[in-house]
């Protein structure tokens, strides 16, 4: 009995340590996009910084669109006004799980960035992990905008 309970303090430990390598993973991609953001201004670019980091490192099933901008929407799956939805990847499947977050900038535009991901993907992260790093790096979006991301919680 004492051994197990060993053992299961012991996977407890190790799913910790992972967890916190995979959010520190996480930070250092945030890190990288406000780097990226300080050196620019324009806010096209800023999304396209965004899309590209999102799309290399989280999912590629991502669109963002905002005022007559639009990044990942070729072969888009459907749009409704500002409202993006990344196309399937091969086989018409969509990621099991859903982000979809509107942007709003005042006096300046809407727009809205949605993404679909199946654990673990490239960087091993858990859905909740995952969706919480979508929050954080839209939020950083919203902001390089000069306005702000209205996510779900």
């Amino acid at each position: 009995m004492s051994t197990q309970k060993t053992e299961e303090k012991f996977s407890v430990a190790l799913e910790s340590i992972q967890g916190k390598r995979r959010i520190e993973r996480v930070l250092e991609a945030a890190n990288a996009l406000l780097d990226r953001y300080a050196t620019q201004r324009d806010p096209k670019e800023r999304l396209r910084l965004l899309f590209e980091l999102v799309r290399r490192n989280f999912t590629p099933e991502i669109a963002i669109t905002f005022g007559g901008f639009s990044l990942g929407t070729d072969g888009l799956v459907g749009v409704a006004g500002s409202e993006a939805v990344p196309p399937a990847l091969s086989g018409g499947f969509h990621g099991r799980t859903v982000f979809h977050c509107k942007l709003d900038v005042p006096g300046g535009g809407t727009g809205s960035l949605t993404a679909f991901y199946t654990e673990p993907g490239s960087l091993g992260l858990t859905d909740a992990e995952w969706l919480a790093s979508m929050r954080l790096l839209a939020g950083i979006a919203g902001l390089g905008l000069g306005g702000h991301a209205t996510c779900p919680v």
